[in-house]
């Protein structure tokens, strides 16, 4: 492997001479530059991102951990974050818990040890210590789709779960429902509690209270996948949507509008949700601070086909 030595050899400079054009960080005669840049071609260096972080004791790497990378809601959020960071230098370390706490503990020592900017979380298990633990090493960190700004160290990017599952709601009394229930996933995961929580306080702002899933005429998932896990099921048992039970997820994930589904959903922008939460890491890493902030973003209801009028 080619040292930063044989660079000043070849160029005949001096080392630290070598290492300013390499870094970019000072001032070289345009003359010199020029021969540095020459010997780096013709020996084909490559700095050692490694190196360079031990020594400044961070890395122009940014961490993402998700529960589910299968769930394309968590995938668009991961590439949408590679896209925004690879345009300002970053590269990008992907993680995926599945919301298991040996798994998260694992992710925190992998970010803590490669020394990276920040962190974006976009779901982890309830009560989860990992947002703590990154910051407590310095380590800057925005939650995405979730997040409860119980340290004024965290950066947050987010929708107002709670405003989402009164619209949902709202859309399904309005037609006529009256048995309602939520569908939840087997993840235990932060988001999910949130919006069960929203939609117990908008069915208790009506004077109703969730019912037994084979009792509801009107079910809320989750997720976009659980509720078309719902749909399938309802209909194996011989019951149609809407006509007999109506269906809303969250997420608006690209097959949730395809014409065989047409699934009514909550809609979360992971892209912008992804490129939002990169720029306030990167600024805050710029200027030597935490993100210290929070953020909602819009999350309309789009009516669909799973949705309808109460049957008699």
């Amino acid at each position: 492997m080619t040292t930063l030595v044989e660079i000043a050899k070849r160029a005949g400079v001096s080392k630290s001479t070598a290492s300013n054009v390499v870094r970019g960080h000072c001032v070289v005669a345009e003359a010199t530059r020029r021969r540095v840049e020459q010997a780096i071609a013709e020996l084909h260096y490559h700095p050692n991102a490694i190196a360079r972080s031990l020594k400044s004791r961070t890395s122009s790497v940014l961490g993402i951990v998700v529960p589910d990378l299968a769930n394309p809601f968590y995938a668009g959020l991961v590439v949408s974050v590679e896209r925004a960071a690879n345009e300002l230098k970053f590269a990008v370390l992907a993680l995926n818990t599945e919301c298991l706490a040996a798994s998260e503990d694992d992710a925190g020592r992998v970010f803590i040890e490669r020394r990276v900017e920040g962190v974006i979380i976009g779901g982890i298990s309830v009560g989860s210590p990992l947002p703590k633990k990154l910051l407590d090493h310095d380590i800057r960190v925005v939650l995405a789709s979730l997040g409860e700004p119980d340290d004024e160290r965290l950066g947050v990017v987010d929708h107002d779960d709670a405003a989402s599952m009164e619209a949902a709601v709202d859309h399904l009394h309005a037609l006529g429902h009256r048995r309602f229930t939520f569908a939840a996933q087997d993840l235990s995961e932060q988001s999910g509690e949130r919006r069960k929580l929203g939609f117990e306080q908008a069915l208790g702002r009506r004077k109703l209270a969730p019912v037994e899933f084979g009792a509801a005429t009107a079910i809320i998932a989750h997720n976009d996948l659980h509720a078309i896990a719902v749909i399938d099921q309802l209909e194996q048992s011989g019951l149609r949507v809407p006509q007999d039970v109506s269906v809303i997820g969250h997420d608006d994930i690209p097959i949730a509008s395809h014409s065989r589904i047409r699934l009514t959903t909550i809609r979360s922008d992971a892209v912008q949700m992804g490129k939002r939460a990169v720029d306030l890491l990167v600024g805050a890493a710029r200027e030597g601070r935490y993100v210290g902030q929070r953020e909602l973003q819009e999350s309309p209801l789009i009516i669909r086909s799973t949705t309808g009028r109460v049957g008699p």
